[in-house]
């Protein structure tokens, strides 16, 4: 008989959302209750106002999905004060607002373990159990400090900087297991509190979700006008660090080195900006299709490979999206650029796909030649990753390998 009794926070963001929310929590959990049916799992969500607004239609979908999954659900969305790189002074009428509810819930629920996802949650389970001895679980996700400087709102040298970087490392030194999803976050840990327990657990993906038989993949491809085409995708927002720009530049360059190239876009932003990007480069309508929301198991198996590609950024040596385990699930290989680190390494030693380290003409080529010469072993090659390593199956039982360590821990 299972005596877990967890305690899933998610802070300013909103399990409401479609997408990431979907894949990466609700799933999660879902496969949790299903390889571990005993277990309790109260899910507190306090999403800002706004955000909460937003997305409200859809909280009716989510708790319907929540009670056939064997999930507590409670939403209390709150005032958002201070920008999402949360200000100093921000973080008391933050912690008002939310550490009664942590606390109230894990009474009410007896709850012996906090998982928080990312640094605003985790800051609440940091003092939760301050207050109650309550253990958690960091789940880092992004690194919250690379974020704040790739994005332009703190510099090293500013106060705001200086205080989290004390906050994170008291942060790492509480938790009584951190959780990052790719390599070098381990390392970004590691350097800054050496005796921190972390485990690596990636992005999950529900794989059955992107399988397709090739006479649908076919007939998909027909409709689309892509049947005879080698075509490359890109899935995800647009702006901000995913500048249409860049993203149109660097298909420009690779697909000049295969016959009949077309570019499949999925986007939940304005489409405009990569449209006029792409058009800028000259490339015609005929040989790009953008669809808006799409659902990507019905989208993503239909491409040849996937783009997964950083500026040179702060934040991208640690970045570990969603992206790369929806390619795999969807058997086609990736090419990532070499400044995500962590994302090159897992490219270069299981051979799922490629990666570019320059923009020079003559390595592209070469690169994008050994991309169509063994593209069909490593397609097989990232499905078979997306089973073994990336599935929702797979990391849900990793965590619960973590949850019964903790708790025997606690027992003992």
């Amino acid at each position: 008989m299972s005596d877990k009794r967890i305690l899933y926070l998610i802070s300013r963001e909103n399990v409401s959302a479609p997408g990431v929310m979907q894949s990466q929590v609700l799933d999660l959990l879902a496969e949790e209750k299903i390889q571990d049916p005993s277990s309790k799992i109260v899910l507190l969500n306090l999403p800002s106002l706004p955000i909460f607004l937003k997305h409200i239609k859809k909280i009716k979908n989510v708790k319907k999905f929540c009670r056939e999954a064997g999930i507590t659900l409670f939403i209390f969305p709150i005032i958002p004060i201070g920008q999402s790189f949360m200000p100093k002074w921000a973080i008391p009428f933050f912690l008002i607002q939310t550490v009664p509810l942590a606390i109230f819930f894990s009474l009410m629920y007896r709850i012996n373990l906090i998982h928080s996802r990312s640094y605003l949650a985790s800051l609440l389970a940091y003092f939760v159990k301050k207050i109650t001895g309550i253990k958690f679980i960091f789940d880092t996700r992004s690194i919250y400090l690379k974020e704040a400087e790739t994005h332009g709102i703190w510099k090293k040298s500013e106060a705001d900087y200086r205080f989290w970087e004390g906050l994170e490392k008291n942060m790492f030194r509480s938790a009584d297991k951190v959780v990052v999803l790719a390599s070098e976050k381990d390392a970004y840990i590691k350097e800054r509190v050496p005796t921190a327990d972390i485990s690596l657990i990636p992005s999950p993906v529900k794989v059955t979700d992107f399988a397709m038989p090739q006479i649908k993949r076919a007939k998909g491809r027909k409709i689309l006008g892509i049947a005879e085409k080698f075509v490359f995708t890109y899935s995800g927002s647009l702006g901000g660090l995913h500048s249409a720009d860049f993203i149109a530049s660097f298909y420009s360059r690779v697909s000049k080195h295969v016959p009949n190239p077309h570019f499949l876009i999925a986007t939940q932003s304005n489409p405009r900006g990569i449209i006029s990007s792409l058009e800028k480069l000259g490339i015609r309508e005929t040989d790009y299709t953008v669809l808006k929301n799409p659902a990507l198991g019905d989208f993503l198996p239909l491409a040849d490979v996937g783009i997964h590609v950083y500026p040179d950024v702060p934040i991208a040596p640690y970045v570990s999206s969603v992206k790369l385990p929806e390619y795999c699930a969807s058997a086609i290989p990736t090419i990532v650029t070499s400044n995500m680190v962590s994302m090159a390494k897992l490219v270069r030693e299981k051979h799922f796909g490629v990666v570019v380290d320059n923009f020079e003409p003559k390595h592209i080529r070469d690169k994008i030649q050994k991309l169509v010469k063994e593209h069909s072993l490593m397609g097989k090659k990232a499905f078979k990753l997306a089973n073994t390593y990336f599935s929702v199956k797979v990391c849900a039982q990793k965590y619960l390998e973590i949850y019964n360590g903790l708790l025997k821990k606690t027992n003992a």
